[in-house]
């Protein structure tokens, strides 16, 4: 009596416990999209970011806005007002 409860206790636990290990297909991104974010982030002034400024604060995204805007040559306004401009053309020399 004992063994017919233990294999089927045995067989469940293999056909559920299974399905704890399947790992569930997301969308993947491809190296270019996630490229184009990290500049948008970048060009946001969302990075990067002191271990101790999380989230980082009004200050911090400033100067980050500021610091890539004298690397990239561009004026505040510029980036401020689109980071779309910045990230395509990136991505189509890569």
């Amino acid at each position: 009596m004992k063994l017919p409860a233990l294999f089927a206790a045995t067989v469940l636990g293999l056909a559920f416990g299974a399905n704890a290990f399947a790992q569930a297909t997301t969308h993947d991104l491809t190296r270019a999209e996630v490229h184009a974010q990290l500049v948008e982030a970048q060009a946001d002034g969302l990075l990067p970011v002191p271990k101790n400024d999380y989230p980082p604060s009004a200050d911090t995204i400033a100067r980050n806005k500021e610091l890539y805007a004298i690397q990239h040559h561009q004026s505040a306004s510029d980036t401020a007002s689109s980071t779309e401009n910045v990230a395509a053309p990136r991505a189509a020399s890569d």
